[in-house]
């Protein structure tokens, strides 16, 4: 499993967690019902790397407070390199 997958299946599992609120574990339920949880986290992930990917100016100014020189393109190259990336690193 490469990262985005790694990625996307942790978040099918945090889905799940916070979904369903029986007993049953994540092994336990059918894939299908995992392959379901799957899908929507690889629904998401283009929402929250677009988000990462255009930083606001909020965003900037909180980079710039951390670590002063951080502009939007240094914001861009992270997020591409990160497991977000669906196409992997650009």
């Amino acid at each position: 499993m490469n990262t985005h997958e790694k990625l996307i299946e942790s978040m099918a599992r945090a889905i799940h967690s916070q979904k369903y609120t029986g007993s049953q574990s994540w092994d336990n339920i059918p894939e299908f019902v995992r392959q379901t949880y799957r899908e929507y986290a690889k629904a998401a992930l283009p929402v929250v790397y677009n988000v990462m990917r255009d930083p606001t100016n909020e965003m900037i100014d909180a980079a710039n407070r951390a670590r002063p020189s951080v502009t939007s393109r240094t914001i861009q190259a992270a997020v591409d390199a990160s497991p977000l990336n669906p196409n992997g690193k650009i």
